[in-house]
């Protein structure tokens, strides 16, 4: 029987691609594609990510999904695609107001500062990304939830949706790829995207601590050779988090320049992810 994994990413090679996280989705994708599971992508449309070049087609049901943000009803919608070259499927999300710009940077502003509302932007596509698993009538067995940008995905699941019965089974699984957090989180963006205080009480400056707390299952993929396991041991907030929720990092690594360990790489997700070879 097939995994069935969605996976959440800001960034997927070659339709954006800003860190190591483009390359890691679409590869490991493609691998589980080939895998024959059920491997979707969620990711944002960028303005810069033209339809005709990548035959992004509509979807029906998809075309106005509701989404509570802010205290109050918005539609945003999702279109289909393929990643080139695979059978991967991807969805993405439309929404002109945040993700409707042409700049390829996608985290950054003018001058090299990550954009203020980056937080506001991502918290916006973590809540769509869960309302489309509804439209889709499709339930997944893992989130696969990558970096900052959908770290309230673990956050929401066991809150705002934490008494919905469609999203009982699935569990969360937090992708440590990198470890910056692209801008200021505090109770006024929890708050857009429907938390009480009482749901980050701790966390208010330490997201990635928060998605910890929250997630079912943490791993760090890297591929740039460096191994995270480095950086996390020496994060301060994220050792805390650890700590506290009692739980550990799993932690899958490569140089990424040799083609030759990637099957590896790929076998340690399988098991993981339980895939039956």
């Amino acid at each position: 029987m097939a995994t069935k994994i969605y996976n959440l990413s800001a960034e997927v090679s070659p339709f954006s691609e800003a860190t190591d996280l483009a390359t890691i989705s679409n590869k490991v994708s493609a691998h589980f594609q080939e895998k024959k599971q059920d491997l979707r992508i969620f990711t944002p449309r960028y303005g810069f990510v033209g339809e005709r070049r990548f035959v992004i087609r509509e979807v029906i049901r998809l075309k106005e999904i509701e989404v509570e943000f802010k205290g109050e009803m918005t539609l945003g919608a999702a279109k289909s695609a393929f990643v080139p070259s695979t059978k991967v499927q991807v969805y993405f999300m439309e929404y002109q107001p945040y993700f409707g710009g042409k700049n390829k940077v996608l985290y950054k502003v003018a001058g090299g500062k990550y954009n203020q509302r980056n937080a506001e932007k991502y918290f916006y596509f973590s809540k769509i990304a869960i309302e489309n698993l509804t439209y889709l009538y499709w339930q997944p067995e893992f989130i696969l939830c990558n970096d900052w940008s959908t770290a309230l995905v673990p956050v929401l699941m066991k809150t705002v949706y934490a008494e919905e019965e469609f999203f009982s089974e699935m569990k969360t699984v937090l992708n440590l790829v990198n470890l910056e957090e692209f801008g200021k989180v505090g109770k006024k963006q929890y708050e857009m995207a429907g938390l009480e205080p009482e749901d980050y009480a701790g966390y208010e400056d330490n997201l990635l601590g928060l998605a910890i707390k929250y997630a079912d299952q943490i791993i760090s993929i890297s591929i740039d050779g460096k191994d995270n396991s480095k950086a996390i041991k020496k994060n301060k907030k994220i050792q805390k988090a650890l700590k506290d929720a009692g739980k550990e990092v799993e932690y899958f690594t490569i140089s990424g320049e040799n083609e030759e360990e990637w099957p590896d790489l790929y076998q340690k997700l399988e098991t993981y992810f339980g895939v039956e070879n």
